[in-house]
């Protein structure tokens, strides 16, 4: 019997897989999908409709969002807090949109680490940093 006991001791496959149920697996990794902007244009304004379950998506503050959007178009916005729906001051495509929330996603939700979206962005004094779930990094990103 101690034979068997110090063989299964040194042989990788068996400790490989002991890890494997110890460690929970990761999650948030991969290709995300935020939602397609539904973007409709009234004169010289756009009102991004599914705003709300855009930020969701994201898993942050519809307003910060926003901000981040106002900053990138050079405008002034309006969110209705009531419809989700936000109104940007200028005419914009779908396409330009769907480019600044991806950019979004890339700069303020994945974490630069691990690439995990189980993140959360906080303020610390004048700068935000991302904190991330998965793998524990502490990142600072560029305030807006």
């Amino acid at each position: 019997m101690e034979g068997d006991e110090v063989k299964l001791l040194y042989d990788y496959d068996f400790l490989l897989e002991k890890l494997y149920r110890k460690v929970p697996p990761k999650s948030g990794i991969g290709e995300y999908q935020i939602p397609e902007p539904q973007v409709i244009r009234i004169g010289e304004q756009t009102v991004i409709r599914n705003f709300r379950e855009i930020s969701m998506k994201l898993k942050r503050d519809p307003r910060l969002v926003a901000r981040f959007l106002q900053k990138e178009l050079a405008t002034a916005a309006h969110y209705d807090e009531e419809s989700g729906q936000l109104v940007l001051n200028v005419k914009v495509s779908r396409k330009v949109v769907s480019k600044f929330l991806d950019i979004f996603l890339k700069q303020y939700v994945k974490c630069p680490t691990c690439g995990s979206v189980d993140t959360r962005l906080e303020r610390v004094g004048r700068a935000f940093v991302i904190k991330c779930e998965a793998c524990g990094a502490e990142q600072p990103v560029k305030a807006f």
